[in-house]
């Protein structure tokens, strides 16, 4: 078992079905959320991420992701601004999840670890990153970015521990399904 995992499935119709029925569930549970989306938003997308990195390994879960974020913030858009960057979020959001969890055994040290990296790289860097230069037009300056950070960063910290204890829980049951071994 290595520790990341690059390859994943070959597309079937099998794994294309799960592939639409998760992102069914990742549309669904991310719009279970509370907050201002530009700024701190709780949801529960993150149960869904990792179950799709789970089943479909990181190339088709990184696609997956993106067919979510467009069906998400065009079709079903509940007034916010479609912006590329946060569809790269989630491309690398469905990649590290794969590459963390395709093909794994399901064990804390694993999830914790995909955590902290997710929510690093995903929320903390890229998505404060996105909200700093879709608000550059408003006279934003360096110290608008650090402020924007130190004002992410608590939720995020706070949250890690939560969501990894969540996916494993998630994870641990949906492995004893052995709906992965059929596909």
């Amino acid at each position: 078992m290595s520790v990341l995992t690059f390859s994943g499935p070959r597309l079937t119709t099998r794994r294309l079905t799960l592939a639409a029925m998760l992102c069914g569930l990742q549309v669904i549970l991310g719009k279970m959320a509370i907050g201002d989306p530009s700024l701190l938003k709780v949801g529960l997308g993150f149960i869904a991420t990792a179950l799709i990195g789970y089943c479909l390994g990181p190339w088709i879960g990184g696609g997956v992701m993106i067919v979510n974020d467009i069906i998400s913030n065009t079709i079903l858009n509940t007034g916010n601004m479609f912006f590329p960057g946060f569809t790269l979020s989630a491309f690398i959001s469905g990649v590290l999840a794969g590459m963390f969890l395709y093909g794994q055994t399901v064990s804390w040290q694993r999830i914790f670890c995909y955590e902290f990296v997710q929510i690093l790289v995903s929320n903390v860097l890229l998505t404060t990153l996105w909200i700093y230069i879709m608000s550059l037009s408003a006279g934003s300056n360096s110290r608008t970015f650090n402020a924007l950070l130190m004002l992410r960063l608590p939720k995020e910290v706070i949250s890690w521990p939560i969501q990894s204890l969540i996916i494993l829980l998630v994870l641990r049951a949906f492995s004893k399904t052995n709906l992965t071994q059929r596909l």
